[in-house]
């Protein structure tokens, strides 16, 4: 119907009002024969031989269906809507001559393009929303599995460094193991939702780096540092964990002093998580992992309003997320 009323409409612009009730009966007594025409273009004719490339069956096609729907074309109008409704507008005979039959197939063609063209474009969008949407999909998969596998990965290296810090600091371990619980309780719970508050993250980092002071006494220097209003933010769980424990495990493996330093800085229309690890001899984190998978946690959560900012130096690493929401 849009067809016939659109078509109808730019008619009776032309010719005024008083044309309207022909034109409107034109388009639609001789709708079969458009669409007709269009369908076995685009649902045969294009797949059975363009698609392949056959492209002189398509040409020679194209000019067959021209003659054909041209002439049923012109027999439909002049015979079944001029002569029953304006007989001023009948053709003289002899219309059936081949300058009429281009003449309209021609023009009947120009409107099957126009469809196809409309077609065409609003096959294109559907594809392209369709493959976002599978991407998306595949995305949200990656971050849970993400998820899930990080809690584990935390806990089991939690285990492993309190064993080592029972082997060398028994006295400490009592200590270690409440902060660890008290770590957990909130870990395992209160940050396994897609968004979390900001003031979450904040506590959890917070219980985090209060086990690895303790744990490592002197040998960690750490400073942390929380400023502006955290409550008007909800961000994914644990952005800064993983570069955070990368980074700490290394204090456990030798015997050298580390300084870290965590800033979370909230503003009206900025949001700044920075880690940084700082020693006087080199080391060497490897978490090209955990930074693909932030940058995709980022873009799924924050697309296009987002910076990821590393340093690197042979003993010193900085690592900045900055979220522009």
């Amino acid at each position: 119907m849009a067809w016939v009323i659109s078509f109808t409409f730019i008619q009776t612009l032309n010719e005024g009002i008083t044309s309207l009730h022909v034109w409107l009966m034109y388009y639609l007594i001789t709708l079969p024969v458009f669409v007709s025409h269009t369908y076995l273009i685009a649902y045969w004719l294009l797949p059975k031989t363009f698609f392949l490339g056959r492209y002189l069956l398509f040409a020679l096609g194209i000019s067959v269906f021209l003659i054909v729907f041209s002439v049923i074309e012109l027999l439909w109008s002049n015979y079944l809507v001029f002569y029953l409704f304006d007989r001023s507008r009948m053709f003289a005979p002899g219309f059936l001559n081949l300058k009429n039959i281009v003449i309209s197939g021609v023009g009947n063609h120009y409107i099957i393009l126009v469809f196809l063209a409309i077609k065409a474009g609003s096959s294109w969008y559907r594809a392209e929303y369709q493959k976002e949407e599978l991407l998306r999909s595949k995305l949200e998969t990656e971050l849970e599995i993400y998820r899930y596998q990080l809690q584990p990965r935390i806990v089991l290296e939690l285990i492993e460094e309190l064993e080592v810090l029972s082997l060398k600091k028994a006295e400490t371990a009592p200590e270690m193991i409440i902060n660890i619980s008290n770590f957990l309780n909130r870990f395992l719970y209160e940050g396994k939702e897609e968004l979390i508050p900001l003031e979450l993250e904040v506590n959890l980092l917070e219980e985090f780096m209060t086990i690895h002071n303790h744990a490592l006494s002197e040998r960690l220097c750490s400073n942390f540092i929380v400023s502006g209003n955290l409550k008007s933010y909800v961000v994914p769980p644990l952005l800064l964990l993983p570069f955070i424990n990368s980074a700490i495990k290394i204090a456990y493996d030798c015997n050298e002093t580390y300084e870290s330093t965590v800033i979370i800085k909230a503003e009206r229309k900025y949001l700044l998580f920075s880690f940084t690890f700082w020693s006087e001899n080199s080391f060497k984190i490897a978490d090209d992992e955990d930074n693909k998978i932030t940058y995709r946690r980022l873009h799924y959560n924050f697309p296009g309003k987002h910076r990821l900012v590393e340093n690197i130096d042979d003993n010193f690493r900085e690592f900045s997320i900055e979220i522009y929401p």
